[in-house]
C-alpha cells in the first residue's frame, strides 16, 4: 500500500483535522477516527492533543505517521451534523472517498449560518434570561440584557482584530462590570452582581471545564490537563477583569449604590428557560430543525438538576441533570440519526459549574479564602457530577456513534 497516496488515509486526516476545529472533545475524536479507519479498512492509530493530531497507518514497525497543527476551536454544530451525514454517506457506499474529502473540504469553508447581528443579539436574550436563573429581578434582568448587547459586540471585534481577541475576557469582564456599578449611579439603584455574571455566562468556561474532568475521567490525561488548564487561566482573566471594572466604578461621584433585587413569579422562569435554548442554538450554531429538540434536552437538563439539588444537594444534584440530558441526546441521536452531541452541548450549558467556580474566584481575590475555596470544590464536583451523568446516560442508552 503506498500510504503516501492512499486517499483513505487523507481522508482520515482530513476528517481529524475537522473534528478538531469543530470542538470535538480528544475521547470523542480518537473514538470517531478509530471506527472510520475501521470501516475503511485500515490499520490506524491516533493521539489528539490540545493543538495537534497524530495519526499512524500500517502494520507495526512498517507504519506511516502524520503531524497535523491545529488550533482549538469553538463547537459548530451544525458543521459536526454536516460532517457526519459525509461520513454515513461513505459507509453506506453512497459516496467514494475522494468526493467524501471534498465534501469535508466544502462544510469547512461553508460560512457562518449566523450573522454578527443574530449572534450579538443570542447574546443580549441569554444574558437577560440567565439573569433569572441568578435570582435577578425585572431591572437586573433588562440590565444584564445590555450588558450582554455589549458582550456580544465585543466579541464579534475579538474574532475580527487579533488585539482585541487576546485580551477579550479581560477586556469585556472589566467593561461590563464598570457599566453595571456605574448604572447604579447613572440609571437607578439595583443588584449588579447578577447581571454581572449573567452578561459574562457565555464567557465562563464551565462547559470547557466540564470537557476536561470528561477527557480525564476517559483516560485522555494530555488533552484534559491542557484544557483543564485553560479553563483556569479563562478564570483568572475574568477575575482580573471584573475586579479592574470594580475599582474603576469606585472612583465615580458618589459611589455604586446597591439595592437588593426583587423576587419574581414563579412563570418568568418558565419564561426564560423556553428563550434560552433558542440563543444557544444561534450561539453554537446549531441548526434551526434541531431547536425543538434542545429545547426538550434544555428541559430535562434543568428540571432534573433541580430534583437532583433537592434530593443530593447542590455539589451532587447534575448528575440527575445530566443523566436526563444524556439519555434525552441519545434517543434523539438513534431516532434521527444524528450526532448526540448536537444536544448534550446545549443542554448542559445551563448546568455546567461556571457560574460558582466565578464566585469562587471572586470571593478568593477578597481574601475569603475559606469561602473561596469551598466555591472552588463545589465547582469541580459539579463538574465530575456531569461527567458521571452523560457516562451513566451512555450505558443506560449507548450513543449511535461516537459523536
Amino acid at each position: 500500500m503506498n500510504s503516501a497516496r492512499d486517499p483513505r488515509i487523507r481522508f482520515l486526516i482530513d476528517l481529524g483535522k475537522a473534528l478538531h476545529s469543530y470542538g470535538i472533545p480528544a475521547h470523542r475524536l480518537e473514538d470517531a477516527l478509530g471506527n472510520a479507519s475501521r470501516r475503511l479498512g485500515i490499520r490506524a492509530e491516533f493521539f489528539s492533543g490540545p493543538t495537534s493530531l497524530i495519526s499512524s497507518f500500517g502494520e507495526p514497525g512498517d507504519q506511516h505517521t502524520a503531524l497535523s497543527r491545529v488550533e482549538p476551536g469553538l463547537l459548530q454544530l451544525d458543521k459536526l451534523v454536516e460532517l457526519d451525514e459525509v461520513v454515513q454517506a461513505l459507509y453506506r457506499g453512497d459516496i467514494g472517498v475522494e468526493d467524501a474529502d471534498q465534501r469535508l473540504s466544502e462544510i469547512d469553508q461553508t460560512p457562518e449560518r449566523y450573522g454578527p447581528w443574530l449572534t450579538t443579539l443570542a447574546f443580549s436574550l441569554a444574558s437577560g434570561t440567565a439573569a433569572r436563573f441568578f435570582g435577578a429581578g425585572l431591572v437586573e434582568m433588562v440590565l444584564a440584557t445590555g450588558l450582554g448587547l455589549v458582550t456580544g459586540t465585543v466579541a464579534w471585534a475579538a474574532g475580527r482584530f487579533v488585539s482585541v481577541g487576546r485580551i477579550f475576557e479581560f477586556l469585556v469582564a472589566g467593561l461590563v462590570t464598570f457599566l453595571a456599578l456605574g448604572s447604579t449611579i447613572w440609571w437607578r439603584p439595583l443588584e449588579p452582581g447578577a447581571a454581572i455574571l449573567a452578561s459574562l455566562i457565555i464567557l465562563l468556561p464551565g462547559l470547557t471545564l466540564t470537557l476536561a474532568l470528561n477527557e480525564l475521567a476517559t483516560g485522555h490525561l494530555v488533552s484534559g490537563t491542557a484544557r483543564l488548564s485553560g479553563a483556569m487561566m479563562t478564570f483568572l482573566k475574568i477575575g482580573l477583569g471584573v475586579g479592574i471594572g470594580t475599582k474603576l466604578a469606585g472612583f465615580l461621584p458618589g459611589g455604586p449604590v446597591l439595592v437588593p433585587a426583587v423576587d419574581l413569579p414563579e412563570w418568568t422562569l418558565w419564561a426564560a428557560l423556553s428563550i434560552t435554548p433558542f440563543c444557544l442554538c444561534v450561539l453554537f450554531r446549531a441548526r434551526p430543525q434541531e431547536s425543538l429538540w434542545i429545547l426538550l434536552g434544555s428541559m430535562a437538563a434543568f428540571w432534573g438538576a433541580r430534583l437532583g439539588v433537592s434530593v443530593l444537594g447542590v455539589g451532587l444534584g447534575a448528575v440527575i441533570g445530566a443523566l436526563l440530558a444524556g439519555i434525552v441526546s441519545n434517543f434523539f441521536a438513534r431516532w434521527k440519526r444524528k450526532p448526540s452531541v448536537t444536544l448534550i452541548v446545549p443542554s448542559i450549558i445551563l448546568l455546567v459549574p461556571g457560574s460558582i467556580g466565578y464566585q469562587g474566584l471572586t470571593m478568593l481575590m477578597e481574601n475569603d479564602v475559606t469561602s473561596g475555596m469551598d466555591s472552588v470544590f463545589t465547582a469541580l464536583l459539579v463538574g465530575v457530577s456531569l461527567v458521571a451523568g452523560l457516562l451513566l446516560a451512555n450505558v443506560i442508552l449507548p450513543a449511535r456513534n461516537a459523536l
